[in-house]
């Protein structure tokens, strides 16, 4: 199923989550089980103390291509993965939503019109490609990525295929022999490509690659996005980075400090020194908690996405045997009025997936242990069964 965005105007608001954390907000008398975020927590974090260089970091501007320091972190992470880079195809960012929209307007303005999208993809994503003047065409992420549909669109330089891998929400990954094709075909064609890895340190599934990049022999027109709050469960931090060839990183820093001078000197210590930490304790996490939920999903007939890799379970309320299966924001308010739950729906998505919703993994195992057997009591197929 093919869902476009054309280049007329849309109207944006806040998302549905947005919604109800603002209402979360307004009732900070009453206990919230927040399961609306999608970042792991840490179980435990005992970081080295970080040594500035000057002062507390708040005193001076980091160079626009970010501080030494964390592009060489960010070089051995790559190298760590198999992939060969210099610290001069690095870019910090604010964030992976900030290098997403850095590289959509560099794109734009250098002639692509058109981004190809695996899809669910989230609101804000589809908006801020939109808002870069680009046409947003979204693909189920199956049959566009895993199917090689793209194969089939005829792409050229005026395209920029998004992948998303592990994609959020479904956890479906890139394999080795379609993130080949996919490259050979881009050296071919000439199209663009963005590889979202903001959850690469979380792929489960042997049969599937954890990142891409080692297979990048040609970095023309190829970037890859990444961030710090989902792969070091450090949102706060407000840090990201981009990898592409030198030329457009130099491109992409220019227009960086158009925007915005710099990013933050203090915090890109921070993250060099949690990429220094490792996040072998939060991938951990991530893995027991999925699994746990996993489990808990198979012994309650409930449907599941891809879940190859990812920081949470996509969860089907249409796939349990009921009949009368309710939309996910239905379901989602009595949740909250019920038990003062707070889950992310599918209505956070474009296009938007009417009765899934999303449960993190990356929570301790002991809120998982409270929460699913309410989800489970809630389900629409288990109250119709009941009223019956």
């Amino acid at each position: 199923m093919t869902s476009v965005i054309g280049n007329g105007y849309r109207r944006m608001g806040l998302s549905p989550l947005s919604r109800r954390l603002s209402a979360v907000a307004q009732t900070v008398s009453e206990e919230w089980t927040l399961l609306a975020e999608n970042i792991p927590m840490w179980p435990e974090l005992s970081l080295p103390p970080v040594n500035l260089i000057s002062g507390d970091g708040h005193y001076d501007y980091a160079p626009s291509q970010g501080v030494d320091a964390l592009r060489v972190a960010l070089r051995d992470r790559a190298a760590a993965q198999g992939a060969d880079i210099g610290i001069e195809s690095v870019l910090v960012t604010n964030g992976a939503f900030d290098g997403l929209g850095l590289v959509a307007r560099q794109l734009s303005g250098s002639g692509v019109r058109r981004a190809i999208c695996g899809g669910p993809v989230l609101l804000s994503f589809a908006d801020l490609l939109h808002a870069a003047g680009l046409e947003v065409v979204v693909e189920d992420w199956e049959e566009l990525i895993a199917a090689q549909g793209w194969a089939s669109l005829g792409l050229g330089p005026g395209d920029l295929l998004y992948v998303n891998t592990p994609h959020n929400p479904t956890g479906a990954c890139l394999d080795d022999s379609t993130a080949r094709a996919l490259l050979a075909a881009r050296e071919r064609q000439g199209f663009s490509v963005i590889f979202d890895l903001v959850c690469d340190s979380f792929v489960f599934d042997q049969a599937v690659i954890g990142t891409p990049l080692p297979l990048i022999r040609d970095w023309q027109g190829v970037y890859a996005i990444n961030s710090f709050s989902k792969n070091y469960g450090a949102p706060g931090l407000r840090i990201g980075w981009i990898i592409a060839g030198q030329a457009a990183i130099e491109q992409l820093t220019i227009r960086l400090e158009w925007e915005r001078i710099s990013v933050g000197t203090a915090a890109q210590y921070h993250a060099a020194a949690l990429c220094g930490h490792g996040n072998a304790a939060l991938v951990e996490r991530v893995r027991a908690g999925r699994q746990m939920i996993l489990d808990w999903a198979a012994g309650n007939n409930i449907g599941v996405g891809a879940q190859q890799g990812g920081v949470q379970a996509w969860l089907n309320l249409a796939d349990s045997g009921g009949s009368d299966c309710e939309d996910a924001e239905d379901f989602a308010d009595k949740l909250m009025m019920k038990h003062k739950i707070v889950i992310t729906t599918g209505a956070n998505y474009y296009p938007r997936a009417a009765a899934w919703f999303r449960i993190p993994a990356g929570v301790s195992e002991a809120v998982l242990r409270d929460v699913l057997p309410m989800l489970a009591a809630s389900w629409p197929s288990r109250n119709t069964a009941r009223r019956n």
